[in-house]
C-alpha cells in the first residue's frame, strides 16, 4: 500500500506538469493510483471534449498503454498497486506522446 501511495503521489505531480504544456487538459485527479485525466475544449469554459479523449486513447493503445476512458471525456488511470517507478514514466511519455498527437489533429 505504501507504493501505491508514493506512486499515486509522483504521478499525480507528473501529470499536472503534462497539464501545464497542453491546453486540453482541465483537470487532474485522485488518490493512490486511481487517477483521473479530465479533457476540455477550452481550460476557461470547460466544454467537455470527448474527441480529444478518444483520439489520444486510441494512440495510446497504438504506442503499447491500455487506457480507459470514463464518463465523456475523462480518462483513468489504474495501474497495478505494485507498479515501478520506471513503468510509471514509461507509461506517462506515451501519454504525452498521444496528447500531443490527438491535440495536433483537433485543437
Amino acid at each position: 500500500m505504501a507504493n501505491a501511495t508514493e506512486m499515486g503521489t509522483y504521478t499525480l505531480d507528473a501529470l499536472e506538469e503534462i497539464a501545464a504544456r497542453h491546453p486540453s487538459i482541465g483537470q487532474v485527479r485522485g488518490i493512490g493510483l486511481m487517477i483521473g485525466v479530465e479533457f476540455v475544449k477550452d481550460k476557461a469554459t470547460k466544454e467537455r471534449a470527448p474527441d480529444i479523449r478518444n483520439a489520444m486513447v486510441h494512440s495510446a493503445f497504438e504506442h503499447g498503454l491500455l487506457l480507459l476512458g470514463c464518463g465523456r471525456n475523462t480518462v483513468r488511470i489504474t495501474p497495478p498497486l505494485n507498479v515501478a517507478k520506471a513503468e510509471i514514466d514509461e507509461g506517462l511519455e506515451i501519454f504525452e506522446s498521444a496528447l500531443t498527437e490527438a491535440e495536433k489533429k483537433l485543437l
